[in-house]
């Protein structure tokens, strides 16, 4: 019985050690001090993506500032203008917007065009909204003279909005705008085609940023010199009104793009005008230029200078080297729609899908019929202006969805 015993023993141990020998295992041999299980190795870093929205013009008419004013407590307050688009606002890493008006104070007279000057609580209200950067270098810069332009880069200071394009001091307008954000070093330069011929004092010519060709490459070579990752030119230039780009704006942008910037926003035509993506074959990168963004919010007359853009760039930040690359571009339409309350006329900037949804879903009622016609007029005026241009670098972000959900929106990543 015990021999038997041993038998199936034996042949239990020989049957193991044939099973681990087959399967291919290997015992495992520790000594006193070496761990049993090694530590996984890191996951491989991912590569990031950052994000960068840009309004059009940020323009204040009499009709404008009267809207905002309440005589019970004698202030002014614009935020009802940027209600429904201030969700959308506040979703990209950084919003830059054009701010075409001054905020000189209440003793240089407020008013609107052709010498914008805007009460100054409208500074805190577009930070509220969720810009980040205004750019003050246009043709209304020097409206109110110096003392008007000093004034407004104090405003934007006080309710904590980054400015570029004019300056104070000599040495305010040698700082470059540099950010640092997502581990990447951005600049921002801002820079004006003129002032409407009125010129800075002889003492203070360095207090607007003027388009000059050889001025702006050396800012850009100073940017990069400061450690700039990626360079942003905003140029308020071309034709008023005029849809297409002119000779000098494309020259232009070609110019800088060889000379290092990486993406230019343009500004002063009121109305949309084409974009391009641009193969830069030196460096091995794509650039991106939009001619003219339009009017982010104005009264001027007529459906295209009431039609705009919230426009996205979505830049591509390698994991190993830190290069940051032109992914892609989206817009959202936005219309700026003008209307009356409690008797008075008011203004507001609109998303134009999300409002269509909320009207044809029953969540809007105070829409006129003439409205609904003109937010669906703006909808395919932009749609023809930009749409079939390198569809895969640049293309509509739908937004499916009412106004009262805005809010829910965390990313535009898709």
């Amino acid at each position: 019985m015990r021999t038997n015993r041993n038998k199936l023993r034996v042949l239990t141990v020989f049957f193991f050690f044939l099973v681990f020998f087959l399967s291919g295992c290997q015992p495992t041999v520790t000594t006193a001090g070496d761990p049993v299980n090694e530590t996984p190795p890191p996951p491989p870093k991912q590569n990031k993506t950052l994000i960068i929205s840009v309004t059009g013009d940020i323009m204040m008419h009499n009709t404008q500032l009267q809207a905002g004013y309440q005589p019970k407590l004698d202030n002014y307050d614009y935020s009802p203008f940027f209600k429904r688009i201030s969700p959308l606002l506040k979703v990209p890493d950084l919003l830059i917007g054009n701010l075409e008006t001054t905020f000189a104070g209440k003793s240089a007279g407020y008013g609107g065009y052709p010498r914008f000057n805007t009460p100054e609580e409208m500074a805190a209200d577009l930070k509220g909204a969720g810009f980040d950067i205004l750019t003050t270098a246009n043709n209304h810069s020097l409206d109110k003279g110096f003392a008007g332009l000093a004034s407004t880069l104090d405003n934007l200071d006080a309710a904590c909005l980054l400015h570029t394009g004019t300056s104070r001091t000599i040495e305010e307008q040698g700082q470059l705008l540099l950010l640092d954000i997502q581990d990447i070093k951005l600049a921002v330069l801002s820079y004006t085609y003129g002032t409407n011929g009125l010129t800075p004092p002889k003492d203070k010519e360095y207090c607007v940023n003027y388009i000059n060709e050889d001025a702006i490459k050396a800012d850009i070579l100073k940017a990069q010199e400061q450690g700039a990752g990626y360079i942003i030119v905003c140029l308020h230039f071309g034709q008023e009104y005029q849809t297409k780009p002119n000779s000098h704006q494309k020259q232009l942008a070609q110019s800088l793009f060889a000379a290092g910037a990486d993406i230019i926003f343009g500004s002063h035509p009121h109305v949309l005008q084409p974009t391009a993506v641009i193969k830069n074959e030196n460096r091995d990168t794509n650039n991106f230029v939009i001619y003219s963004l339009g009017n982010f919010i104005s009264d001027q007359s007529k459906l295209e200078r009431k039609s705009s853009v919230l426009l996205n760039v979505f830049l591509t930040i390698e994991a190993e080297t830190n290069k940051v690359s032109f992914e892609k571009a989206t817009y959202i339409p936005i219309w700026t729609r003008r209307y009356q309350t409690g008797g008075r006329t008011s203004f507001e900037v609109l998303p134009i899908e999300p409002c269509l949804t909320s009207i044809e879903t029953g969540q809007e009622h105070d829409f006129s019929n003439k409205e609904i016609e003109t937010l669906n007029q703006a909808w395919e005026l932009i749609d023809s202006r930009l749409s079939g241009e390198h569809s895969d670098m640049f293309m509509l972000h739908r937004l499916p969805l009412p106004v009262s959900q805005l809010d829910l929106i965390e990313s535009y990543r898709q």
